[in-house]
């Protein structure tokens, strides 16, 4: 009997097969989903394949004395150790990367000694790590794909841990001597039912987690608390500060083949000819706390058909260690004052990008995997590579945000080099768009209030069209689009700003960039896509600087940005969401009518819907109870027995075979059940029969007498007291 307990305890210590399958298919999951970052894919098969081979090793050698392969699994271990310290020497600003393998190498030196159930569980335990550090490398939505596999698995591997704990429990006689022996197994899984049990669990923690995640407050502080890391990556051709934009690789303005895949303003000219529409393709992610246009480049120079950069003399800025300081340009000249807070932006690029680094304006620092960039002199900053799909880098900026107070006090002290630059006009400019630059500002009593006019003119008079066709006369593209056209993209619109603004003897500029994009509600970072290419302007104000102005009709003010990134609400970021990507797509009349309902309501949808789903989840689990099976009459009298002992005082202890506790008790307690009891329990165990009719009747006989015999004593008790 003692090495028949033995054995049981042994066998659920170190776990059934089932539980090392599920748990080695959890810790797998985890490895491919860290593995699936960029940075780690050469070591994907690799470890893989060696954390199959320990699981597959422990396994076979789980009842061996190992004491040589913990010998070299310690070296292992001082190895990766060696191995995390040289990369961390090499590079210490970049430490994610070294960290993360040299957890990967522990849990797979660590799947060749799994001898016990509790080190399946550190496994589990390790792999929860791992997908932690996964989810904070992702910025997209693949981490799903592996998030639903890892969950279902690892619900799968408790499920399975807990019976085997309970049953092992059960056999051991409980963990401590002085507690009373529990009743017999009731946690036995029969096979195919812990699949649908940990899916039920899933399912309903899914749900749960969903409504937490809709109705709880985000703080948008939280999100940016340390510099993100950026990964050393292999450059191609080093650029010398030129502007080279990967969709149009012959250079020129764009003109020849319009591509739909990237933006033709991002060069050193910007055609108003040019017609076309891009796609709808996420171009990169912005983890942010505010919501920003994020700046690219600017143009000075109106050349009756678009705009072009006028000074390509550049800056060398270089550091040998990150960040790089930047600074500002000979036209930013007021750039700096007042700086009241730093912003931080970190672009993950997604698709390649021109050699430019989008940022917020008034960028002092940047970190890039480089040494060096080039700043010209409108502070646009200029990498030495091409953005291509995967680089990251981050800037940290001093945004400006003047108060209408402050620009209404500007004046009109413009610098001698800014009114040089910055009110060139081209000999052929029609008159009468001078005439009405003097009709709309005529009446303005501070250069302030003549932007608002000519910008107030071009939402209420003109239409933002993208179906526009080419311009149909030659002449002047300002002109065009404000006497004949009246309708166009975001760079007419821009153009026609700037032009009326500088024959009003204000200064401004065109500048190019994307607008902040729209939040993903679960990851939090603002996606820009193509189509979010955008023009807008940008004004001078004496003792302020250079401030932003949107002309577009249907775009946001610049003086309404700034606001958080991260909506407060969960169920606030998916409603703006969707309503932004149903605004991307033209859906038939009556769906647009139902649109503004839709929103309203969309919240509460969304949480009677998850209500539903949580209430549904939780009571399908219920129909899905660990089966109890059959219980034995005869172990089930016997644990009445010892319930009954136990409240004598009388506990077996763990290691007590039920022959060596019946001559134990039977010398405090002489009642001759005990005795024979334990007789059929050691013949229902141990006999070719197992447990007959006859024996378990006699069980319950016995049981009865035991307890009629402790109500004899209770009461005896008393009368003698």
């Amino acid at each position: 009997m003692r090495r028949f307990l033995t054995r049981i305890r042994r066998g659920g210590d170190e776990g059934s097969p089932a539980l090392r399958v599920w748990t080695a298919l959890t810790v797998l999951v985890s490895v491919f989903a860290i593995t699936a970052h960029e940075d780690f894919g050469a070591l994907r098969f690799s470890i893989a394949g060696l954390v199959a081979l320990g699981f597959l090793f422990s396994w076979i050698r789980r009842r061996r004395n190992n004491t040589w392969v913990k010998l070299l699994l310690t070296a292992g271990c001082l190895w990766a150790a060696w191995v995390f310290l040289q990369a961390l020497s090499q590079d210490p600003y970049h430490t994610s990367i070294p960290l993360t393998i040299f957890l990967l190498w522990l849990q797979t030196l660590h799947s060749f000694d799994l001898p016990r159930r509790r080190d399946l569980l550190f496994s589990v335990l390790t792999s929860v790590v791992l997908m932690a550090v996964a989810a904070a490398f992702t910025v997209d939505m693949a981490f799903g794909a592996f998030f639903l596999p890892y969950a279902l698995a690892a619900c799968v591997t408790l499920v399975y841990n807990t019976a085997e704990a309970g049953m092992a429990a059960a056999a051991g006689g409980g963990p401590m001597a002085s507690d009373p022996p529990p009743a017999p197994p009731r946690l036995a899984l029969q096979r195919g039912e812990a699949v649908p049990i940990a899916a039920a669990l899933l399912g309903a923690l899914l749900a749960v987690a969903g409504l937490v995640f809709l109705f709880t407050p985000r703080l948008s502080g939280l999100f940016i608390t340390t510099l993100p890391f950026t990964p050393t990556i292999s450059i191609g051709e080093r650029l010398q500060g030129g502007i080279i934009n990967p969709a149009y690789p012959q250079g020129g303005d764009g003109t020849q083949v319009f591509n739909p895949n990237g933006y033709f303003g991002f060069g050193p000219n910007v055609d108003l000819r040019v017609r076309g529409r891009l796609n709808d393709r996420v171009v990169m992610r912005v983890r942010t706390t505010e919501r920003r246009n994020w700046r690219g480049l600017v143009f000075d120079v109106y050349t009756g058909t678009g705009w072009r950069i006028d000074d390509h003399r550049v800056r060398l800025h270089t550091a040998a260690v990150p960040p790089i300081e930047l600074v500002h340009g000979r036209d930013d000249v007021y750039a700096y004052r007042g700086r009241a807070r730093r912003l931080v932006q970190t672009f993950y690029i997604q698709q390649d990008q021109p050699n430019v680094a989008f940022a917020v304006p008034r960028a002092e620092q940047i970190y890039l995997p480089g040494d060096h960039v080039y700043v010209d002199r409108y502070t646009n900053v200029r990498l030495p590579f091409t953005l291509d799909r995967g680089m990251i880098y981050t800037v940290v900026s001093r945004p400006l945000d003047p108060t209408p107070e402050q620009l209404q006090r500007a004046g009109t002290a413009y610098p001698g080099f800014i009114l040089e630059r910055y009110l060139q006009l081209p000999p052929s400019l029609p008159p009468r768009v001078a005439v009405l630059a003097r009709q709309l500002t005529g009446d303005a009593a501070t250069p302030y209030d003549a932007v608002r006019v000519v910008n107030r003119y071009l939402w209420t008079q003109y239409r933002y069209d993208l179906t526009i066709g080419p311009q149909r006369r030659p002449g002047d593209a300002v002109d065009y689009f404000l006497f004949a056209e009246r309708r166009g993209y975001c760079e007419q619109f821009a153009s026609a700003m700037a032009v009326l603004l500088r024959a009003a003897g204000i200064p401004a500029r065109l500048v190019t960039g994307y607008t902040p994009g729209t939040v993903h509600p679960l990851t939090g970072l603002l996606e820009v896509r193509n189509s979010d290419a955008h023009a807008w302007v940008e004004v001078f104000f004496p003792g302020v600087g250079w401030v932003e102005f949107e002309p577009t009709p249907s775009f946001p003010d610049p003086a309404a940005l700034g606001d958080p990134a991260v909506p407060r609400w969960g169920w606030e970021g998916f409603a703006r969401y969707f309503s932004a990507r149903l605004a991307a797509v033209t859906p038939p009349a009556w769906v647009s009518s139902l649109l503004p309902v839709a929103g309203k309501t969309l919240p509460w949808m969304v949480f009677a819907a998850s209500l539903g789903v949580a209430a549904l989840l939780l009571r399908r689990a219920g129909r899905f109870p660990a089966r109890v099976p059959p219980v034995d009459p005869v172990l089930e009298s016997y644990a009445a027995l010892l319930r009954l002992l136990a409240r004598r005082g009388l506990r077996r202890a763990p290691g007590e075979t039920p022959r060596e506790f019946a001559r134990r008790a039977n010398a405090v307690v002489d009642r001759p059940e005990i005795e024979s009891l334990t007789a059929l329990l050691e013949t229902s165990v141990f006999g070719p029969n197992g447990s007959t009719p006859d024996a378990a009747a006699a069980a319950k006989r016995m049981t009865a007498l035991l307890q009629d015999a402790r109500r004899f004593d209770r009461a005896d008790g008393k009368r003698h007291a």
